[in-house]
């Protein structure tokens, strides 16, 4: 970032063209998280639900019951971290939105500022 910091007297400080990209790129990357949470909860909750499903018509014994609780276990397992991904895109998603906002502010109170 040190290299788009303009240097004269004056200046902005990082181009407002550059903020936008900044917050672009990491808008895309967080709807990017989102999609992949969404994909992973998907696939705990239906996907691997069906799996369950189907491996334990075939098992009728106690070791069934044992395998049908690991799966299940490693199904909430998917499920939680899916929620925190999608917790933590979120979370990009507003502080670039708070960042964006801060740095067009400072740009414009630095173009408005009287010397």
């Amino acid at each position: 970032m040190q290299a788009f910091i303009s240097r004269r007297k004056g200046g902005t400080g990082i181009l407002s063209g550059k903020i936008e990209l900044y917050f672009t790129e990491i808008t895309h990357f967080a709807e990017q998280l989102e999609l992949l949470a969404k994909s992973l909860k998907n696939l705990s909750e239906e996907e691997l639900m069906r799996i369950v499903c189907e491996n334990r018509a075939c098992w009728n014994s106690r070791c069934g019951d044992i395998l049908t609780g690991k799966e299940m276990k490693i199904g909430l397992g998917l499920k939680l971290e899916a929620n925190r991904l999608g917790e933590t895109a979120r979370e990009i998603k507003r502080q670039a939105e708070k960042m964006y906002r801060s740095e067009l502010a400072n740009i414009q109170r630095g173009t408005t500022r009287i010397y």
